[in-house]
């Protein structure tokens, strides 16, 4: 639904789910509003609101998904304008009229799930969602094998994956799904618009499958819990089916919070510890990669164990990619260095400008190293390969998918050699009898206030907040 003025509707919105007593976020765009929002059962807030947007023009039909618990998925409240409710990046191009014209066929629950369980060779299933997402929870066919994960760590690479994959879906039937079907709204645009016909999208998402299939013994095509961006984390069916003694968590300590919620669901379990790949399903905000920042399953066994965290894809990185330089000695940071090295490629042909004797400039390109490397050292497979059947399994007549285009890893590394550097420089300088960089005399004042690295780096690379020290404040 079109808003014309978002913001005139953000501050009527604001003061009016303050009057309610009503929290969460609520993102308001020319295209429509996305968001969830929660009260105490106690109070008719939640049920006055819905009742307010229901008699606005053109929200007459949402369909909205109402969900109990116990946990209180919102601390305060935030209504803010943004330029799509639905991130992508605006890569995609796509007009708020293209979806009316290019989504794909909306399958209720019970359609979805008849075509889950027909499903052939000629069909392929799509999880739109992020990768930590899918892990938790997915959907399988009736066969028994799990959707295709784009291995996205954010929605605004998925029209490069469309990008790749759209010539090889053109023959083919293609289900997608995402929480409450808002991303497949654009999602099912991006491949249509690229000459895919057969596009049918989950209504309602994942949320309306559960309350149509809440007992996952009887019948149900879920796998799991369904991810939701708040307190509450994830959800489970109603009715999960026991667990088998393969299910449960060995060798964790008694009373460990985490263990009991991640055995709770039995065979529900599919996701598994990143370290040791026993089954484990809690996500923590307190568990991220170190490189590329998205959350990460580690079990509380392995969590005391690893001085940093790095997901599946950058499982290769784990040695010599982190966060926090300040314990390690000077051999273990030259050691890292010379790690990051091997995976970062020499850069592209550069371009200088040398004058001719006119006084013309003539642009010219220096003789380098051609750009060789790729990601296969940091992912452990080929970003253009297959995935590992166990994670997918189902590509549809023996197609092979690539990942979704990544965040630039290899910038990322450059920028960790130059951390290191500095590092290195001024454990060098400070080192006391451990051998360890340490920060030296008064060393917390030269760290940088907005991102915590040391006035060395700030002063060389002097770019964005780098350049704001600690220390400068003196």
């Amino acid at each position: 639904t079109s808003i014309p003025n978002p913001s005139a509707f953000v501050a009527t919105q604001h003061a009016l789910c303050t009057n309610l007593g009503i929290t969460g976020r609520l993102l308001v765009g020319a295209e429509g509003i996305n968001g969830t929002l929660s009260c105490p059962s106690s109070s008719s807030g939640l049920h006055d609101w819905i009742d307010h947007i229901s008699s606005l023009k053109g929200f007459e039909d949402v369909d909205w998904k109402l969900s109990e618990g116990n946990t209180i998925p919102f601390e305060g409240l935030t209504i803010k304008v943004v330029n799509e409710i639905v991130a992508t990046g605006n890569s995609s191009n796509l007009e708020v009229g293209d979806i009316a014209e290019y989504g794909g066929r909306h399958l209720s629950p019970h359609e979805f799930h008849s075509s889950l369980s027909k499903a052939d060779s000629d069909t392929v299933l799509i999880d739109v969602r992020n990768t930590f997402e899918h892990a938790i929870g997915h959907f399988t066919t009736g066969a028994g094998l799990s959707a295709i994960e784009p291995k996205m760590q954010a929605f605004t690479e998925f029209d490069a994956w469309c990008e790749q994959v759209a010539p090889s879906l053109k023959n083919k039937k293609v289900l997608m799904y995402c929480t409450g079907g808002i991303r497949c709204e654009k999602a099912s645009c991006m491949l249509t618009k690229r000459g895919v016909e057969d596009v049918s999208q989950l209504e309602g998402g994942i949320h309306r499958y559960m309350d149509a299939f809440p007992d996952a013994d009887k019948g149900s095509l879920w796998r799991g819990k369904n991810f939701v961006f708040d307190n509450r984390v994830a959800v489970s069916t109603s009715a999960p089916p026991k667990p088998s003694p393969s299910d449960i968590l060995p060798d964790v300590a008694a009373g460990d919070d985490d263990a009991g919620r991640a055995t709770e669901d039995g065979n529900a379990v599919v996701g598994k510890c990143v370290e040791c790949h026993v089954k484990y399903d809690v996500l923590s905000g307190n568990r991220i990669c170190a490189l590329c920042r998205d959350l990460v399953l580690v079990c509380p066994r392995c969590a005391t164990s690893l001085r940093e965290y790095h997901c599946n894809a950058h499982q290769g990185l784990k040695h010599a990619f982190f966060s926090f330089l300040d314990d390690f000695t000077v051999e273990e940071l030259e050691e890292q260095r010379s790690e990051l090295a091997k995976v970062v490629p020499p850069r592209g042909p550069r371009k200088t400008r040398e004058n001719d004797a006119a006084g013309n400039g003539n642009l010219q390109v220096e003789n380098t190293k051609p750009l060789n490397a790729n990601l296969k050292i940091i992912t452990n497979s080929p970003v253009t390969g297959a995935h590992e059947a166990a994670d997918v399994g189902f590509a549809g007549g023996g197609l092979t998918f690539p990942a979704a285009s990544k965040r630039d890893v290899v910038r990322a590394c450059r920028k960790q050699i130059k951390k290191l550097d500095a590092t290195i420089e001024r454990a060098k300088r400070h080192a006391g009898a451990t051998g360890r960089a340490g920060s030296g005399p008064g060393g917390w004042q030269t760290r940088c206030r907005s991102c915590g690295l040391q006035e060395i780096i700030c002063s060389k690379s002097r770019v964005g907040t780098l350049t704001r020290c600690a220390a400068k404040r003196l």
